[in-house]
């Protein structure tokens, strides 16, 4: 990740929030770290994701910024794993402006997408913005017409009625159920399931997908759809 743009200044407030901040390089995390603390900010740096979860359990941040290449995982599957143990607001920050980019991460529970060049103020006023914001659903459990989605417990249940998923099965329904009407294509949703570094093909999603729609819509009214040649979409009428 290159550097971005400093342009420092004093925030007239007195609060602290606490900041967690992860990347790999060294003058980002040095630049972060100064740039954040003049801003009002209380900063902890994490150079190594397997320490991030220690770190969130510990010193409890409000908010986290992601630098969006680190080595050696998925970024976009790193903010799904993060998603499953904290909710509070996910910023990322990219040495370019990606479209496509972007919108994975934002689909994959990042809130908030930032590239160069920016300003630290800019940054600042993103992570104050999101700790303004008030949370109006619980990010542990979603819901869309009868089904019901339990993230910490991983369970499923269409009208009260408990539904026996699979791993890749309760996946794959979190990513459809999460963005009902949106059209996935098979390849967004092997990246959102199985990964970027994946080693299946294609066709592993239309199977995955009968497995689930034989369940889940064998309990009630149609909600997974195929739109021929394009893709898949959870919606309550075709």
């Amino acid at each position: 990740m290159s550097a971005w743009t400093s342009d420092v200044g004093l925030l007239g407030t007195s609060a602290f929030p606490r900041v967690l901040a992860v990347d790999d390089e060294r003058n980002i995390r040095t630049m972060i770290d100064r740039s954040l603390r003049n801003l009002g900010f209380d900063v902890k740096i994490v150079s190594e994701v397997a320490n991030v979860a220690r770190a969130i359990a510990e010193w409890a941040p409000e908010a986290i910024v992601l630098g969006l290449r680190l080595p050696s995982i998925n970024a976009f599957g790193f903010i799904e794993s993060l998603r499953r143990i904290t909710e509070v607001p996910i910023l990322l920050l990219s040495g370019a402006f990606e479209s496509d980019a972007k919108v994975r991460a934002l689909m994959c529970g990042a809130d908030d997408y930032l590239a160069e060049p920016f300003d630290w103020q800019e940054l600042a006023a993103c992570i104050r913005a999101r700790l303004r914001r008030p949370r109006l659903e619980k990010r542990d459990v979603v819901t869309y017409a009868d089904v019901t989605i339990d993230l910490s417990q991983r369970r499923v249940a269409r009208a009260g009625k408990a539904i026996d998923l699979s791993a890749r099965e309760f996946d794959l329904l979190v990513a459809l159920a999460r963005h009902p009407e949106h059209v996935f294509t098979r390849s967004q949703l092997l990246d959102m399931v199985w990964g970027m570094d994946r080693d299946v093909a294609p066709a592993t999603v239309e199977t995955y997908i009968s497995y689930l729609r034989a369940k889940l819509d064998s309990a009630g009214v149609r909600l997974i759809h195929t739109l021929r040649g394009v893709g898949y979409t959870m919606r309550l009428k075709r």
